[in-house]
């Protein structure tokens, strides 16, 4: 498989989330059927949606149509009920559904699903069944896969956060302010036109602001571009890029 980058592409930021329920293909909405339904798109993974219950939705609405080819949600744990997912060119009636979760299958860490693009305004997760507690994030917009691999060694380099201090006598002293963060190197020696045209739509939707999720092949990661994304054409129509990843840890 091919590494991608699954980011918002959709101005999900400023999307309207509303609680609500589901029935026979409506959305009703319901301010007290969901709790904290706003941390789904607050980039963190601290929080999570509570009382989101059997049948309840919560509806996300982009304020205009746009292309939409993935949904990936992060678990802060394992959960056995089932999830579908819809969209609507209406803010109530014709949910279509467009993917689903089967009962058991919500693993901790990103869960993905994919699908045929699709340029609608309303969005909606619906629990089908029982409750789910564990969502922190979602993110849904466009995926970007890379036409060809990284050059051959990727860099990876962890930025240790910690602030250390000596005293008079020369004694250290450590303060931890978190967590290590692994950054990532990616270089490509020779992309197309195309490739670099997307890297660039790419950079411009996320910057150093909004937060996405790199897959490179294995392990998913919650990342931010690091850096602005630097280009050099080496032959007609043909560029060198660069990009360095930071870890996110929450």
């Amino acid at each position: 498989m091919a590494k991608k980058f699954y980011y918002d592409s959709v101005n999900l930021l400023d999307a309207t989330i509303t609680a609500g329920t589901y029935s026979s293909g409506n959305f009703s909405v319901s301010a007290s059927a969901v709790t904290n339904e706003h941390y789904l798109t607050d980039q963190s993974l601290s929080q999570a949606v509570t009382s989101f219950d059997d049948e309840d939705t919560i509806r996300i609405d982009l304020l205009s149509s746009n292309a939409v080819d993935f949904i990936t949600w992060f678990m802060s744990g394992s959960d056995s009920q089932p999830l579908k997912f819809y969209y609507s060119t209406s803010a109530t009636s014709g949910l279509t559904e467009v993917a689903s979760v089967s009962e058991g299958n919500l693993s901790p860490n990103w869960n993905i699903e994919t699908f045929s693009s699709q340029s609608k305004r309303y969005w909606f997760i619906r629990c089908s069944d029982g409750t789910v507690d564990n969502i922190t994030e979602l993110i849904l917009g466009a995926v970007l896969s890379f036409e060809n691999q990284p050059d051959i060694g990727i860099a990876t380099q962890e930025i240790f956060g910690t602030d250390l201090n000596t005293s008079l006598g020369g004694v250290e002293y450590a303060n931890k302010r978190h967590e290590p963060k692994t950054t990532f190197q990616l270089n490509f020696s020779n992309i197309s036109q195309t490739f670099k045209n997307n890297l660039v739509s790419f950079e411009q939707d996320v910057t150093n602001f909004k937060k996405f999720v790199y897959y490179d092949d294995s392990t998913y990661h919650y990342v931010r571009l690091d850096s602005p994304i630097k280009f050099t054409e080496v032959a007609f129509q043909r560029f060198s890029a660069s990009l360095k990843l930071r870890e996110q840890l929450s």
